[in-house]
């Protein structure tokens, strides 16, 4: 999808030019938290609270509209994959004082040479003073049904030695260590989940609500309705430069199939204790 020409919406909503010129939106709320959204990918790249920025891009993330951006909240649908599909502003509003921005997805000659549907994608973004929301509402609107996988690819900014998550005991696990193509079928024991060498591991089924402690003195409390399962990943020494300053906890929905001419919502929720 081409850019779109877009303009500032008002004081709290602000469009400009980011890395490479992607345009991105500044949302900004009344109490002086912020975050930035690209409009490429509709990928939510910085959430600052008390001039602390809680997400992480990578230092090798490329801004050239080839391929995802390498950070902070990647939202991926249909599905993993680069392209020059690119989301464009919709909406923006205040909802009992949040302020809130609606990007917009929408089926095209290049995402159908590559996965042939008709759909649209709503992404809202919301911001408060401790919390960032995000809202996604697929709308099948082809004549046939189709499967799709999305995720929440979330970069929180971290001391990996120190990161844990809790919430997640007893959940079926799929390992993706040390084989992707094979993952190892388990349930999680422990209490506290860390993070000592490379982790790539699905918890299928997962509650709606779970805690991470980034090691730097951070709570961040994740909550979310319809995404059902959570995946765990760093890289370790796979990307040595950088592994040590963040975690990924992500918001996934392996997949799932629709109908045609069918909407679902997708809720996200994360806060600062």
């Amino acid at each position: 999808m081409a850019s779109a020409s877009v303009e500032s919406v008002d004081t709290y909503v602000k469009v400009t030019d980011g890395l490479g010129g992607l345009p991105k939106v500044i949302l900004t709320s009344v109490h002086g938290s912020e975050a930035e959204i690209y409009l490429f990918g509709g990928c939510v790249t910085s959430w600052r609270v008390d001039n602390t920025d809680l997400l992480y891009v990578r230092p090798d993330a490329i801004f050239t509209g080839l391929k995802p951006i390498s950070g902070g909240m990647p939202h991926c649908f249909p599905q993993f994959g680069p392209g020059p599909i690119q989301q464009s502003i919709v909406d923006s509003e205040n909802v009992e004082g949040n302020h809130v921005v609606t990007l917009v997805l929408r089926d095209d000659p290049y995402s159908r040479s590559i996965w042939d549907y008709s759909f649209q994608a709503l992404y809202k973004v919301s911001l408060d003073r401790n919390t960032l929301s995000t809202e996604l509402k697929v709308t099948n609107t082809d004549e046939k049904p189709f499967s799709f996988s999305t995720a929440l690819h979330t970069y929180f900014r971290a001391s990996v030695t120190g990161a844990s998550v809790k919430g997640l005991k007893g959940c079926k696990t799929l390992n993706k260590d040390p084989d992707p193509t094979n993952p190892v079928e388990g349930v999680e024991e422990r209490d506290v989940v860390t993070f000592p060498g490379f982790v790539d591991c699905i918890y299928l089924d997962a509650p709606g609500e779970l805690y991470l402690d980034n090691g730097l003195g951070d709570l961040i409390t994740i909550k979310n309705t319809n995404w059902s399962d959570v995946v765990l990943w760093n890289p370790h020494l796979t990307i040595e430069s950088c592994y040590k300053d963040f975690v990924c906890v992500e918001n996934a929905k392996c997949c799932q199939q629709w109908p045609s001419h069918f909407t679902v919502f997708k809720h996200c929720n994360i806060g600062l204790e």
